[in-house]
């Protein structure tokens, strides 16, 4: 298999299957023999396209002699391929681009319409070859969610709700910044390994490796894929996670002896953390309902000996049914729209519509309902989701305190790194923004239930 079929496939899954690329490509590159400039190939095409398919779909739709939502999904998917290497990929002759497409169309097509979809990718592809540079953008001042949204490649939705919440300036550095190309940020696993030791070899491996700066045992890695197939990654000296997404844990501030409850455990990185700051004393329950998620943290268990925790499979909603006794501390980092990973996970900007954020929100407010009853009074909790939109953040923490009136927001810990510090606000939310800290888009709040 080459590249360019291994990004159709992913890009394919990703549309119809609602899945996550990153995961999707990991696993088909694992298992394809390709080179490494074939693996970079297909790793471009892929989030190169899922970050630029709305302005890929405005240029195409302007060629296309018919409405763009009545092409076939699957050659809309090959126009995208074709047109992402045309327009971005200028190191690939132009006619390269539009015969491989071609050819790949003969491929993956059924063969009653091979004939009909050749002839119309490369009629299309040829078409934006010559006029994709005569092409205008929607008029800013008579339209300014439609220029920001076709020339940044956002929905119009998310695209309007921020231009309302942070004017035109701000909104247009937020789009851009999340077409950037993040740099792999990795944190120490503390358990196996001090900081000085692992960034000593991630300098032999990686290249550029800088020290993080809210995020005390975190690198950021200029090319970090060797990192990844560095015996010392399996051997769990380090695992992948952006640093906004440590920032939880630093707020929660596990006490060694703690007894934790990580109530959507997912595969187990902020388990890891949890159990580092716990420093061998202590243990972490690490809850999450998804199978898929317990083998990702079987996995992270074995890897990152990760002994102190106990993983169980149910649902943070029934914690109160499922636990006799209080715990110490708990971390929500609660199921969302995935609105602030947009950098590292570009997809979720098609997948995500306006309406379902609403849903997610109950989703978030039962998660806190759910386990509200196990945390021992004078105890801490930190809420937390990767989006910063306010039905997913605020407003569910103003009604959570509403119904749980011994709740109340607390101050940050003593230790907090000063730089951390900064970021929370007079309502004692942490927030990070992609293009203000460079960090994924993350809303943090620290809990505390009064005592008796």
């Amino acid at each position: 298999m080459h590249a360019r079929r291994l990004a159709l496939e992913i890009l394919t899954q990703v549309e119809e299957q609602q899945a996550y690329a990153s995961l999707l490509l990991d696993a088909k590159l694992k298992q394809a023999r390709l080179s490494q400039q074939e693996r970079a190939l297909a790793t471009e095409l892929t989030y190169g396209i899922l970050r630029w398919q709305g302005r890929l779909d405005y240029l195409l739709a302007v060629v296309t002699d018919r409405p763009w939502d009545r092409v076939d999904p699957a050659l809309r998917r090959l126009l995208r391929l074709g047109a992402y290497q045309i327009l971005f990929l200028t190191r690939i002759p132009a006619y390269a681009a539009v015969n491989e497409t071609v050819a790949l169309t003969q491929e993956v097509m059924r063969s009653q319409l091979k004939p009909v979809a050749k002839a119309f990718v490369n009629a299309i592809l040829r078409r934006l070859l010559e006029r994709h540079g005569t092409i205008r953008f929607p008029d800013p001042s008579s339209d300014p969610v439609g220029a920001l949204a076709t020339r940044w490649s956002h929905p119009p939705w998310l695209v309007a709700r921020w231009l309302t919440r942070l004017g035109a300036e701000e909104t247009e550095a937020l789009l851009r910044a999340n077409n950037d190309t993040p740099a792999l940020s990795v944190v120490v696993n503390r358990l196996k390994r001090q900081p000085e030791e692992v960034q000593d070899r991630l300098s032999k491996i990686a290249g550029s490796v800088t020290p993080a700066r809210f995020v005390p045992g975190a690198f950021h890695l200029k090319d970090g894929a060797e990192a990844l197939r560095d015996p010392a990654f399996a051997d769990g000296w380090y695992f992948p996670m952006d640093e906004a997404a440590a920032l939880p844990v630093l707020l929660l501030d596990p006490q060694p002896g703690d007894v934790v409850l990580d109530a959507c455990a997912g595969g187990g990185g902020k388990t890891a953390l949890l159990l580092g700051q716990l420093g061998g004393r202590g243990r972490v329950i690490a809850l999450d309902p998804s199978a898929r998620a317990h083998r990702r943290l079987r996995e992270a268990r074995a890897r990152l000996g990760l002994d102190r925790v106990s993983p169980v499979q149910a649902d943070a909603r029934q914690a109160a049914q499922l636990f006799t006794r209080p715990v110490d501390r708990i971390l929500v980092d609660a199921p969302c729209s995935g609105l602030g990973t947009l950098r590292r996970h570009p997809e979720r900007k098609w997948q995500q519509q306006e309406a379902g954020l609403a849903a997610l929100a109950r989703l978030q407010l039962e998660l806190l309902h759910g386990v509200a009853p196990v945390l021992k009074p004078g105890g801490f909790l930190v809420y937390s989701t990767c989006s910063l939109e306010p039905e997913e953040t605020d407003t569910v923490i103003e009604t959570f305190l509403r119904d749980f009136p011994e709740f109340t927001a607390a101050d940050a810990p003593d230790n907090l790194p000063a730089t951390v510090a900064e970021l929370i606000d007079s309502k004692g939310a942490l927030r990070t923004w992609p293009h203000r800290n460079g960090l994924d888009g993350f809303y943090a709040i620290r809990l505390r239930r009064r005592d008796g």
